[in-house]
């Protein structure tokens, strides 16, 4: 039996009807900074796909996020004590759930001048040439963590260690749609116009976003 997850998960309740499962607990060492490691978006991503695999009568919606997963129940099915025992029994599996096959998507990507009004700024801020943060950045894979914010916006992985940048003290008014951005440890593929505190190094030359889900 396994109770590693049980161990490292703990329970908010989120509101008279939601419970959030966070996976943040003690025995989960953080990074250095205070960032979450992947494993705890991994727990995230097999609890979802247990509770989509094996539903709960009474659970109206699951909400993942990079560290969390928000449960939504009806008040006329649980309780919130009785839904984190019930989900709990779930935890115990967790390290037996197989998460289905990434499916990998390259994105063209044009880098520096119009495109890019910061890679030279993050350049000089790491002490390497453009084109080696062009290098790193291009030479990793991304895992989609979970989307939010807004449709269509996908939470992606850690960045290489050598390009994780401070985010600006004061974010920019408007950050263009198609920008790809650095926001401390973690990279974005910004779809629609907003504003933005982090560096915008390059220009993305696929849409990241179609509300038919075409892309």
């Amino acid at each position: 039996m396994h109770t590693n997850s049980v161990a490292r998960a703990r329970f908010v309740k989120a509101s008279d009807q939601s419970l959030l499962v966070y996976f943040d607990g003690p025995e989960r060492a953080r990074l250095p900074d205070g960032r979450l490691p992947l494993e705890a978006n991994r727990s995230v991503r097999r609890l979802l796909q247990l509770l989509t695999l094996r539903p709960l009568a009474g659970v109206r919606n699951l909400h993942p996020a990079y560290g969390s997963l928000l449960v939504d129940f009806d008040g006329r099915s649980w309780r919130h004590r009785q839904l984190e025992e019930k989900l709990r029994a779930y935890l115990e599996q967790l390290e037996e759930v197989g998460l289905p096959e990434a499916r990998l998507v390259e994105i063209p990507v044009c880098y520096g001048e119009e495109f890019g009004p910061d890679l030279d700024d993050v350049a000089r801020m790491h002490g390497v040439a453009p084109e080696q943060v062009i290098e790193l950045h291009t030479s990793h894979v991304y895992l989609v963590c979970f989307l939010g914010f807004v449709p269509g916006f996908a939470y992606l992985g850690e960045l290489p260690e050598r390009l994780i940048t401070a985010r600006h003290k004061t974010p920019r008014r408007a950050v263009a749609a198609g920008s790809v951005g650095i926001a401390a440890a973690k990279p974005a593929c910004i779809h629609a116009k907003r504003r933005e505190d982090g560096d915008c190094s390059d220009g993305l030359r696929l849409p990241c976003f179609a509300p038919s889900g075409a892309i």
